[in-house]
């Protein structure tokens, strides 16, 4: 590229140099007077090429010379960090406390083992005291005699209206010369070997019974109460579903709902009622 540059900047001075001196000639002939020149003049230049067709030549690889080459840069290193800056002094986490190992099996099977020989000890239930009876009557029988039962109808067609009572003893046998009052008050006193033994028959009238054992052969003694026993009045629990079905229109409590509110006076219906000694 240099070769290049050298040789237009030769052939630029050479036509400078070539146009001034054309132009000298000239000027000097102005100068002259116009008589007749005496010399002959110069003739005019030829058209003589200024450069030829001259193949450049291709630059071989040769290295440019030294002093025309273009510096390569010089990298500077970075400066290595200086260790002179001082560090933070960290302060250490506590080391938490490693968790002991469960035992290994090994360690399990060396404990004592406990002697086969030693029996275990037994456990004896305490002995249950045996209840001391409240009353020394119970009732262990108690029902209602209603349709198809208390002699064949309940609504005024050979229907009773009994109380049908016994008292046995702790074997079951009928027991004579109880006596059976009434809780509500009324004058009702029953001995009971009058229908057979330890039986006894009430009629029902107006007012409603509710029994219990007065005394026997020792005594004055204690019972279980019955539930009221009326044909009016009765404890409605019990006569519920026993004095008709629903379809019969003279039915009595045939549900809780249904002509279920007493008095009643179209029904008659009777009782069974045992009171038992327990001892």
């Amino acid at each position: 590229m240099l070769k290049t540059h050298s040789l237009i900047i030769m052939i630029i001075v050479f036509s400078i140099g070539i146009l001034n001196s054309g132009c000298s000639d000239i000027f000097l002939a102005q100068q002259q007077p116009t008589s007749t020149p005496t010399k002959t003049p110069k003739p005019l230049p030829t058209d003589t090429p200024l450069f030829t067709n001259t193949p450049l030549p291709i630059p071989s690889d040769t290295p440019l010379p030294t002093g025309t080459s273009m510096p390569e840069p010089t990298i500077t290193s970075l400066p290595a960090e200086s260790t002179d800056i001082p560090t933070e002094t960290l302060t250490p986490m506590p080391t938490a406390t490693p968790i002991p190992a469960e035992p290994t099996a090994i360690s399990l099977h060396t404990r004592t083992p406990i002697p086969t020989d030693t029996p275990l000890p037994t456990f004896t239930p305490e002995p249950i005291a045996t209840p001391t009876p409240d009353v020394m009557y119970k009732i262990i029988h108690y029902k209602v005699l209603g349709e198809n039962e208390n002699n064949g109808g309940i609504f005024h067609s050979g229907g009773q209206h009994l109380i049908f009572l016994t008292v046995v003893d702790i074997n079951g046998n009928g027991i004579d010369g109880v006596v059976i009052k009434d809780a509500n008050g009324s004058s009702l006193e029953v001995v009971t070997g009058s229908k057979g033994p330890g039986k006894a028959e009430i009629t029902m009238e107006w007012d409603p019974y509710k029994l219990y054992v007065f005394a026997d052969s020792n005594g004055q003694t204690t019972s279980e109460t019955s539930n009221q026993m009326n044909t009016a009045f009765p404890h409605i629990p019990d006569v519920v579903g026993q004095l008709g079905t629903l379809e019969n229109e003279y039915s009595v409590c045939p549900t809780p709902d249904v002509r279920c509110v007493p008095p009643f006076y179209n029904v008659h219906f009777s009782y069974e009622i045992t009171f038992q000694r327990i001892n």
